[in-house]
C-alpha cells in the first residue's frame, strides 16, 4: 500500500508547493509513482505540473461536490513522467464556507474519495495545502498517513506555524484519523551565511531534535527560475545543489518510512 503525506504549515512563503512538486519528481526518479493533489485554489501545484498545457475535464472541485466523480475520474497525467495529478481550480476557494458548515463529517469527503484508490495506485501520495489551517488544511489531514511541515530558515514565524500544525495533528488524531502521524519538519530555503539563518537553524535543532529532517533546502534561485519555465528543479537544473538536495532528501525519507513500517 502507498503513503499519503500532507504538507502543511500555518503559513505561506515557507515552500509548500516547491517542497510538493520537487519531492514528488524525486521520488519517482528513485523508482515507483507518485501523485500530486492540489489543495491550493491558488493552483501552483497545477500550474506547474502541467506546464499550462494540459486541460482536464474534473478536478478537486467536482471531487468535493459531485457524488458521481471519484478520484479515478479527475485525476490525469502531468507533465512529468511517472506523476500524475489531481488538479484545482480557483473557483474551489467558494467552497469552503459551505464544506465548512457541517464537520466533522465535511473533513471526511477526500478521505472517502481518494484513500483507498491512491494507497492501492501510487507509491507516494503528496497533498499541497493552502497557508493556513482551514477546511482543505485540515480535511487534507485527515486523508493523510503522515504529515511534513516546511519552515522557512530565514523567518521565526514559519516556527509559530510549525506549532500549531503539531497542536492540530494531535486533535485530528483524537477526532478521526489515529492513522496520521508528524514525520519531520523540514528546515527549507537555508542560508547558514547570514546570522538570521544560522539562529533560527540553531534553535530548531535544539527543539526539535530527531523531528527533523537531515537534509535541508537551499536557499537558491535555481527553484524560481524552474518554476518560472513551469518545470522541477530536475528540467534544467538536475546539476545544481538544489536537486541534490532534493535528491538527499527523498533517500532519507525513504528510509524514515520503512523504519515506520
Amino acid at each position: 500500500m502507498g503513503i499519503i503525506i500532507t504538507i502543511a504549515n500555518n503559513k505561506g512563503g515557507v515552500g509548500k508547493t516547491t517542497l510538493t512538486c520537487n519531492l514528488a519528481h524525486a521520488l519517482t526518479l528513485k523508482g515507483g509513482r507518485a501523485l500530486v493533489i492540489d489543495m491550493d485554489s491558488q493552483c501552483n501545484s497545477t500550474s506547474l505540473l502541467t506546464g499550462g498545457n494540459i486541460t482536464f475535464q474534473n478536478s478537486l472541485y467536482d471531487i468535493l461536490t459531485s457524488n458521481d466523480i471519484v478520484a479515478k475520474k479527475s485525476i490525469i497525467e502531468s507533465s512529468i513522467k511517472k506523476i500524475d495529478l489531481l488538479p484545482n481550480i480557483s473557483d474551489t476557494a467558494v467552497l469552503e464556507y459551505d464544506l465548512s458548515q457541517n464537520l466533522p463529517d465535511n473533513y471526511l469527503i477526500l478521505k472517502t474519495k481518494i484513500r483507498k484508490y491512491v494507497k492501492e495506485i501510487y507509491d507516494f501520495t503528496l497533498i499541497d495545502t493552502p497557508p493556513n489551517l482551514g477546511y482543505f488544511s485540515l480535511s487534507s489531514l485527515f486523508a493523510a498517513d503522515f504529515c511534513i511541515v516546511p519552515i522557512s530558515a530565514g523567518s521565526a514565524y514559519s516556527i509559530e506555524g510549525l506549532l500549531r500544525v503539531l497542536a492540530v495533528i494531535e486533535k485530528i488524531q483524537e477526532d478521526g484519523n489515529r492513522d496520521l502521524r508528524f514525520l519531520r519538519l523540514l528546515v527549507n530555503n537555508i542560508d547558514r551565511r547570514t546570522a538570521m539563518g544560522r539562529v533560527i537553524v540553531s534553535e530548531i535543532e535544539e527543539n526539535f531534535k530527531g523531528k527533523m529532517f537531515e537534509t535541508h533546502i537551499p536557499r537558491s534561485t535555481v527553484f524560481e527560475q524552474a518554476e518560472y519555465t513551469k518545470q522541477t528543479v530536475f528540467g534544467n537544473h538536475s546539476a545544481t545543489y538544489g536537486a541534490k538536495a532534493y535528491r538527499e532528501l527523498a533517500t532519507e525519507l525513504k528510509q524514515i518510512l520503512s523504519a515506520t513500517e
